[in-house]
């Protein structure tokens, strides 16, 4: 207990930014200091704590077990700290500091980029840090403040805002429904080009009813299956087949026409569970006026219905 006391918040936070970016040259250029002193910093603490922290090669700098457990617990020190700085400025009217946020890809692109411009615009000492992936994110590992998740929400260790409800839409381009005609019902997509969406587990199956009946599963081929939800909704929009996707993703080329919504009077989807586009943040962290300011602001933007949602039947 003795050598965590010795301990010094500076060496703490140079282990969490190395453990970050994995570089003690991108620590030091960061911090406007010299590699050697970083990298001294880490050493005096392995010889306090008389253990290895990281491992050092000449491409990367990895935590050691230990170095993963003290990491873990000195971010949590970095939060803690962070969220009194934050507690003391929120006396200000103005909210400040870094918001890290972590949002799919193609979401991102579409509604939240678009977006940047006008909240820096709105709140200038915010600083947005923007990190884009399809990839699973543990905000209490990875340090983000919020996540931008389209799904279920199943996790009870995170409290979720919802942003918007994610519709679907079957879809179709008119040059396609012009040359091969208009399915009636979902067992004639047999008969047609359908593109689907294929992931880690698999095609996706598209999911049909008419008014409170029972969902009805439906599993179709054509001529193009993928990973990337816009190279298959580009596909469809060059009149390649069906796609089924949601609204945030077709809305915009419904709107324009390059698009048409096919047997609109079925409800689809492709799960049977609701789903909605949330913004996520931990159970355990105390929401911070930087983050809600970013949340309030997107769903002033989204609107309800959200934007995307608006104008379709």
């Amino acid at each position: 207990m003795e050598a965590f006391n010795q301990l010094s918040i500076k060496s703490l936070r140079l282990l969490v930014a190395i453990l970050e970016h994995g570089s003690f040259s991108e620590v030091a250029r960061r911090e406007g200091m010299s590699p050697s002193t970083v990298s001294r910093t880490i050493q005096q603490m392995e010889q306090l704590l008389q253990t290895q922290l990281l491992y050092r090669n000449t491409r990367a700098v990895v935590a050691t077990e230990a170095g993963q457990l003290l990491g873990v617990h000195a971010r949590r020190i970095m939060e803690q700290l962070e969220e009194a700085a934050e507690g003391l400025q929120e006396k200000e009217s103005d909210p400040r500091g870094r918001v890290r946020i972590n949002a799919p890809v193609v979401f991102g692109q579409r509604h939240i980029a678009p977006w940047l411009y006008q909240l820096s615009e709105r709140f200038p000492h915010l600083q947005i840090e923007l990190m884009q992936t399809d990839d699973f994110i543990d905000p209490l590992q990875d340090a983000t403040d919020l996540l931008i998740r389209i799904g279920a929400m199943s996790d009870s260790t995170l409290q979720a805002r919802t942003l918007a409800q994610q519709q679907f839409r079957l879809v179709a381009s008119p040059a396609y429904l012009q040359r091969h005609g208009t399915p009636t019902d979902p067992q004639a997509l047999s008969q047609h080009s359908c593109l689907v969406f294929k992931g880690f587990s698999g095609s996706q199956r598209w999911f049909f009813r008419q008014g409170d009946q029972a969902w009805q599963a439906y599993s179709f081929r054509g001529p193009l299956t993928g990973n990337n939800a816009e190279t298959l909704t580009q596909a469809a929009i060059d009149g390649m087949g069906f796609a089924l996707f949601p609204t945030w993703l077709v809305g915009e080329a419904l709107h324009q026409g390059r698009l048409v919504s096919v047997l609109a009077d079925y409800q689809v989807s492709n799960s049977l569970e609701p789903q909605t586009i949330s913004a996520v943040y931990p159970n355990s962290r105390r929401l911070s006026k930087k983050v809600r300011t970013v949340i309030d602001f997107l769903v002033e933007k989204y609107g309800e219905p959200a934007y995307w949602d608006q104008g379709m039947a």
